[in-house]
């Protein structure tokens, strides 16, 4: 069996054998510094875009600023991260070298890095490249090209959110046009004014046939009453006369009655169309206050995106980090040099003549 865990002893033995965990932390921090400047240098440049809220939006409320609108700003990042914008700064500043195999989107995932800082407005476009200064001057195109497709949008919806007003009211213009078209042409065709004249003409005519008629039916049933031949004469021609009189009174009243029906619809029709261009005349006016209110909301109902930093062209490579290689490759060896002694501490207080059951068995 093993003996006790002794503490002083196990330190001892460290120490009596630190050369080997000096010699391995050496071979690996040599090894380390080596394979880092054999790595080519990489250069990392950031362009800084700051989001300002829109520019309608009221003073009072921009300093209570919520998480959740600030989060919803994240959807900027696709903007910079957009497969297309890529693409176009790929071709301007020849990142992928002639009959190089590697696709495009290898190539941006090593070279671009997009992030919006967190609870702040501010949206970080990195670039990494072999060259410092095409590095910087990738970051700036792309944080520039950036703000331009965000304001593109912008002018593209406010266009069709214009387009659309200027189409409500081309449509309520025409509307109210041809409602006015149609009034003028009821009241050119005939006034109701003039049919009404017609109208107490034709009933005063009316009223004096009446009164001729009945003077005539009375000339009847007096000349009936007498026996005489003159007399009798008299009465057929009184009843000639009353039925020329009673013709023309039911003639008078079917004039007097169609030109009463046609004042009458005239005037529903034009009732009906005042009704109708006062209500298309409040669709006008509405639609053309629209169209006022969306032309002066233009350009300021989105964010406005503009470059704060077009970032600087690196002095010191970002990659690889030689320190940082250094301090991990001394850990690990000082911790596999330490693991190792202490197996090797184990092993050597194992007593004498000690054999594991494993390898008894295995020689029976």
């Amino acid at each position: 069996m093993y003996s006790s865990f002794d503490a002083f002893e196990y330190v001892d033995f460290l120490r009596r054998r630190w050369l080997v965990a000096a010699v391995a932390c050496g071979v690996a921090v040599a090894a380390a510094f080596s394979f880092g400047a054999l790595l080519p240098k990489r250069y990392t440049a950031t362009a800084i875009v700051v989001i300002d809220p829109p520019a309608g939006s009221d003073v009072r409320t921009l300093t209570a600023v919520s998480p959740v609108y600030l989060e919803s700003l994240k959807s900027y990042e696709r903007y910079a991260e957009s497969d297309s914008l890529f693409a176009r700064a790929a071709d301007r500043f020849h990142l992928q070298e002639t009959g190089s195999a590697q696709p495009i989107e290898s190539l941006k995932r090593r070279a671009l890095k997009v992030s919006k800082v967190r609870d702040t407005r501010i949206l970080e476009i990195s670039a990494t490249l072999r060259d410092p200064k095409l590095a910087q001057s990738l970051a700036q195109y792309l944080a520039e090209e950036t703000v331009s497709m965000s304001h593109g949008d912008s002018v593209d919806v406010d266009r069709e959110l214009v387009d659309q007003a200027q189409k409500q009211v081309n449509e309520a213009q025409a509307r109210l046009e041809g409602i006015q078209q149609s009034l003028s042409k009821i009241s050119a065709s005939a006034s109701t004014d003039s049919l009404q004249s017609e109208v107490d003409g034709l009933v005063e005519l009316e009223n004096k046939v009446r009164g001729e008629l009945v003077d005539a039916e009375a000339a009847v049933a007096e000349y009936q009453q007498q026996t005489g031949q003159f007399e009798q004469e008299q009465a057929r021609s009184a009843k000639a006369r009353v039925s020329l009189l009673e013709k023309r009174t039911q003639e008078l009243r079917r004039s007097i009655e169609e030109k009463s029906a046609i004042r009458a619809r005239l005037d529903a029709k034009k009732t009906e169309l005042e009704n109708e261009l006062k209500i298309g005349q409040t669709a006008y006016e509405g639609a053309a206050a629209r169209l006022r209110e969306v032309r002066s909301a233009s350009g300021t109902r989105g964010e406005r995106l503009r470059v704060m930093d077009p970032g600087i062209v690196p002095q010191r490579p970002s990659s690889p980090n030689i320190p940082l290689m250094i301090a991990v490759a001394f850990f690990a060896a000082l911790l596999a040099s330490i693991v190792y002694l202490s197996f090797n501490f184990v092993f050597r207080r194992r007593p004498v003549g000690f054999e594991p059951v494993v390898t008894r068995g295995m020689r029976a």
